[in-house]
Order: structure tokens, then C-alpha cells, then sequence
């Protein structure tokens, strides 16, 4: 069957945040803006997938699930996808990844001490090391405005692991798009090592690298790194909304631990519809992916030369994997900053308490919903939006043009 991925979808009343009027008003400030935002894809899911959850469902009966060999097939799919021999004794499965990076990060440091989170970052990330009371450690990630490309500050962080105890890694890099290489990573691993640092890599967008993949666990390993890597088949299938958490030890005395506080928090099974199509989407979901991931390329290539042609002042940072992407959006800031000054109203935080300057902006000039680069890190990264391109071409390129639209606005209303 030949998947089509231009096929229209229409979420709204499906209890998708992503498409609820509530949440898009608040970081786009108008409940009307077509969503560009949370990351989650637009695209049915891959037949085999959807055909078991329609024949589990029909069973009527949703009782304990249990199956023998849940790490056996992960295993299977590292090796396809990543060419990584994972032992199925490595592997712990649990619901939800953030839950597994929380718990690693209370099991790995203690109250008060340093947890460093490269920046721009995944919001969640800090709030994981403020819930437990941890000093967040914020390293910045350096960035070229020549060639709108993210890269790691070693002598940063150098200075950053003298006090800390641990590092909150994201491989590839949400909402940069790095794709990191196996020299960086063992250059990471070691550095870390050196100072006593253990390491939890969020690999969630992994499976959808377009090119070659390293996963960090046996690169740390064979460095003597203390690391931990967590997976997942969320975004790789767009089943974000079944948590189903793979996270993957060398160390057999952290895997205990970790266990351990699972069996505690009675959080070590997955659901019943969850495991369903995880397992579905590991063993039947290869060539829907492959496919995919050249139609997501196709899209960051049609909002890259539409930039550059029609919106020159919009620059894409080219991700290296995924399906959301950041646009700098610098060269319009001035300009935005007097639009919000002439309409007060319209960008009033309180009606958009998630949103930002910029995601106002678009939410109110060109009906798209955004995430501001503010909800990365604040306002380091305010000339920033975050564009989540997994969905129609058709929907994307339209998209593009309100935008165009909205800078031309801009132009002509205040560029005198």
C-alpha cells in the first residue's frame, strides 16, 4: 500500500492539543490559527498500525497486557533502523519518556546540585530539574547568523561540568535540528567522564535522523561515561498520545535502581493500547517511515527556497532531522515590536500567556501558530519560532504565503 502523506486531515474535535481553539490562543493569541506547532504530525499513521488498534478495539475487552518479548523487538528495530546491537537484558520498557528522564534524574543527583540542559531547549527539560529541586546549568549552544546553524561550546561546556553532576543530552537536538557526530558524542562522553558527569540522551527523534544516526550509549560506554539512552516510537510513528518509553542501560546496578523506583511509582507497564501499536509500528512501520522522511525533506526544502525567494528576511535553520525546524526571524523583530506598540490589545500577554512577540505575530497576521523562541530559553531566543512542517505540503505552502503576506504588512505599514 502506498502511503500518502498529501492526504488531508482534518483533527479538529478529535481532543488534539495541537488543534484545541484554547491552546492555540494561547501562544498564538487568535483560537482561529492553523496549527504549526506542538510535535505532532498531521499524517494517519501507517496502515498495519491503524488495521491492529481497529482489530484490538473491536475485541471489546481491554484488559492487562502482557508480552513476552516487548524488548526483543526493540532490539530488532535498533538493529534495522540503527544498526545497534541492543542485549534485550539493556532494555527497560515503561510509559512515557519524560517520566524515565525524571526518574533517572533523581536517581542520579541529589538535591542541589547541578544538572546542565543545552539551550534553546525542550521546556520540559527544566522543568524536570526545578521539580527536583536541582540547579539548572544552562549551556548555550553557539549560533552562526551567517549560516543559521547551532553548534556545542566546548570551552562552555568544559567550565559547566565543574559543577555538575549530570547532563540532560537531546540527540538529535529539538528545536536546533543538530544531528550530532560520532566524534562530538565521544568527545561529549569524555569530557563528561572526566568530571564525574553521568549522562540521560533523549534519542526521540532518532529514528527520524535523514542521515546516519549515533546513538550515544555505547559510544559513553566505551569511554567509561556513566549514560543512559531513552527512546521511544512516539515521534517516529505519531503515536505520541500511546506513551510507551524505551530506556536502554550498560551500567546493571542503574538499571536496578531504575527499576527499582519504577516498581515503587507502580510504573513499570505500559497500556494496553500502547503496547499494541508500539509493537505494531516496530515490527511494520520501516517502509512508512522511509517514505515519510522523504516527504519531510521535501517540505524543508519548499519552505527553504520559498524563503529565500519570497520571505528573505525569514531564514530556516536547516534541521538534520525531524519534522519542526526553527526560523530566525531577526531581520523582523524591529518591525514586529512596533506593530505590537500600535495594537496593544491584540498582543496583550494575557490573552496569549504561552506565547511570545513573535508567535503573536504570526498567530495574528497570518492565522499560523507557532511556538516562540521564547518557550526555549526566554528571551536569548526571542528572534526565534519554532515551525512544525510534519504535515501537508499543501498546508505548509499556504502557510508560507500568509506569512509572506504578513511580512509585506509589515513593510509597508512601518518600514518608513
Amino acid at each position: 500500500m502506498q502511503n500518502n502523506f498529501d492526504k488531508k486531515t482534518d483533527r479538529r474535535g478529535t481532543l488534539s492539543v495541537k488543534w484545541n481553539r484554547k491552546a492555540i490562543k494561547s501562544i498564538a493569541a487568535d483560537e482561529e490559527a492553523e496549527p504549526f506547532w506542538v510535535a505532532d504530525m498531521d499524517f494517519t499513521v501507517a496502515h498495519q498500525i491503524a488495521e491492529e488498534a481497529v482489530k484490538t478495539a473491536e475485541a471489546g475487552i481491554y484488559g492487562y497486557p502482557h508480552v513476552e518479548d516487548k524488548q526483543e523487538v526493540f532490539c530488532s528495530w535498533a538493529k534495522k533502523r540503527h544498526h545497534w546491537e541492543v542485549d534485550p537484558k539493556q532494555v527497560i520498557i515503561s510509559p512515557g519518556m519524560l517520566t524515565s528522564i525524571s526518574l533517572l534524574t533523581e536517581i542520579l543527583t541529589s538535591e542541589g546540585d547541578g544538572v546542565i540542559v543545552p539551550f534553546p531547549a525542550y521546556q520540559p527539560f527544566m522543568r524536570i530539574v526545578r521539580n527536583h529541586n536541582r540547579n539548572l546549568l544552562t549551556w548555550p549552544l553557539l549560533y552562526d547568523e551567517h549560516t543559521q546553524q547551532f553548534s556545542l561550546d566546548w570551552d562552555a561546556f568544559e567550565v559547566l561540568c565543574e559543577q555538575a553532576k549530570l547532563l540532560i543530552f537531546c540527540s538529535p537536538h529539538n528545536p536546533s535540528g543538530i544531528a550530532f557526530s560520532e566524534e562530538e558524542l565521544t568527545r561529549l562522553s569524555v569530557t563528561a567522564k572526566n568530571h564525574g558527569v553521568a549522562i540521560v540522551c533523549d534519542e526521540i527523534h532518532a529514528d527520524l535522523s535523514f542521515g546516519k544516526h549515533h546513538p550515544l550509549l555505547p559510544l559513553a560506554s566505551a569511554v567509561g561515561c556513566t549514560a543512559v539512552t531513552c527512546m521511544a516510537p512516539s515521534k517516529t510513528f505519531n503515536i505520541a498520545g500511546e506513551h510507551y518509553s524505551v530506556t536502554v542501560f550498560e551500567d546493571d546496578s542503574l538499571k536496578k535502581t531504575f527499576l527499582k523506583r519504577l516498581e515503587q511509582l507502580f510504573l513499570t507497564e505500559t497500556s494496553f493500547f500502547s503496547t499494541t501499536v508500539a509493537l505494531a509500528a516496530y515490527e511494520h512501520g520501516y517502509q512508512w517511515l522511509l517514505d515519510l522522511l522523504v516527504y519531510l525533506q521535501g517540505n524543508i526544502e519548499l519552505i527553504d527556497q520559498y524563503c529565500k525567494l519570497h520571505i528573505p528576511q525569514i531564514k530556516l535553520v536547516k534541521p538534520k532531522a525531524s519534522f519542526i525546524t526553527f526560523l530566525d526571524c531577526k531581520e523582523l523583530l524591529y518591525l514586529v515590536e512596533k506593530d505590537a506598540l500600535s495594537y496593544p490589545e491584540l498582543y496583550d500577554p494575557k490573552n496569549s500567556p504561552s506565547g511570545g512577540l513573535l508567535s503573536r505575530f504570526f498567530g495574528i497576521r497570518a492565522q499560523v501558530a507557532l511556538n516562540d523562541g521564547t518557550w526555549f530559553g526566554g528571551e536569548t531566543y526571542r528572534q526565534f519560532v519554532r515551525f512544525n512542517y510534519g504535515t501537508q505540503r499543501e498546508a505548509v505552502e499556504s502557510a508560507l504565503k500568509r506569512m509572506d503576506q504578513a511580512v509585506q504588512f509589515l513593510f509597508e505599514t512601518y518600514a518608513t
